[in-house]
């Protein structure tokens, strides 16, 4: 649940400054300061933040560097993820140590929370270039971390559901790892946010009662609507992924096999009629891309698929051409898409 504008200002400066001895004499001064403008009447959010961003640019160096943390977890709080990444990255920066009785973070983990908030607004790239300058770092935890963002950095930008093969694979390998421990929670709710399968959330249940992780897939707590899971695809489409990689490499299953791709277009008795380009929940991406295709030269059509869940899906294909080279033209033009057979266009 969020609170809005001034009352939730006041209530995140409140607690902090409940705990005002883990910050420096000059942050807690701020703090104090900030809290008593936000009770005022006709109080100005953004003129308490100026103050606070002033009093840190001329603050020494270990009080900058508290101050600059303050801000970056102030702005996370408030859900302005971008500007508090900024923050976080510019304490990390700062060479000289916290200031004395000051929240204590290490410059990794300031790099881990600007990564963290550049994922929670959408900005993969950039969290993928924070997390660069970890380097190799020695503490396990911190490993832990970076994997993960870097796997979800990754999610977000999957465009169809051959791409999530890989990604998957690699959970189901941090789930056992004993050095991703730091994260297995976090591992666990993204394998069910994927595939929803039963496994993953029966885990949680049971290893992490308690935890958040727990706590959504009971159904007690929700995902914030932030974009690591507002663009990472949820449910079967990742779950029908998996079941046609193991059928391509010889495993039977409920999917048709799709089967490899020789220079003729064909395998065995399978003829290529089509090229799948989206696969969607939501009937206006799948017409968006409609319209990116068309304007890249290429017909896309719409098809509904309804799974035995009673989901539907929106499925775009764009057909094969007499050359079966169309796969190569999509690629060329920017567009991942993988094959459909005759046999598997049947009911």
């Amino acid at each position: 649940m969020r609170l809005k504008g001034l009352k939730f200002f006041s209530a995140v400066l409140l607690c902090l400054c409940s705990f005002s001895l883990m910050w420096g004499q000059v942050a807690a001064q701020v703090i104090q300061d900030a809290v008593k403008a936000s009770a005022e009447a006709n109080a100005s959010l953004p003129a308490i933040i100026q103050k606070v961003e002033k009093a840190a640019s001329t603050a020494d160096a270990s009080n900058q560097r508290s101050l600059y943390t303050f801000l970056g977890s102030l702005k996370e709080q408030l859900g302005e993820y971008s500007t508090a990444a900024s923050w976080y990255a510019k304490a990390a920066e700062i060479s000289a140590a916290p200031a004395p009785n000051t929240l204590a973070l290490t410059a990794e983990e300031l790099i881990l929370a600007a990564a963290r908030c550049s994922l929670s607004c959408g900005e993969s790239q950039q969290a993928e270039g924070y997390l660069t300058f970890l380097g190799n770092p020695s503490n396990e935890e911190t490993v832990a971390y970076s994997r993960l963002y870097k796997l979800w950095s990754r999610l977000c930008r999957v465009q169809s559901a051959m791409e999530l093969v890989e990604p998957v694979a690699l959970l189901q390998s941090y789930a056992t790892m004993d050095s991703m421990k730091w994260v297995r929670p976090s591992v666990y709710l993204t394998l069910w946010h994927l595939t929803e399968e039963a496994e993953w959330s029966s885990k949680l249940q049971k290893e992490y009662p308690k935890s958040a992780e727990a706590a959504v897939v009971t159904g007690k707590g929700q995902i914030l609507p932030n974009p690591i899971w507002f663009f990472i695809p949820k449910g079967e489409l990742a779950q029908n992924s998996v079941e046609k990689s193991s059928q391509s490499s010889g495993s039977t299953g409920s999917e048709k096999k799709s089967g490899t791709t020789g220079s003729s277009g064909t395998t065995e008795s399978h003829v290529i009629i089509k090229q799948q380009v989206g696969f969607f929940r939501n009937r206006e991406n799948a017409e968006n891309l409609v319209v990116r295709l068309k304007e890249a030269g290429f017909q896309g059509d719409i098809s509904q698929e309804q799974r035995p869940s009673g989901t539907i899906y929106f499925v775009v294909t764009v057909p094969e051409d007499k050359d079966n080279s169309t796969a190569l033209k999509l690629k060329t033009a920017g567009f991942e898409c993988s094959p459909v057979f005759a046999d598997e266009s049947q009911p």
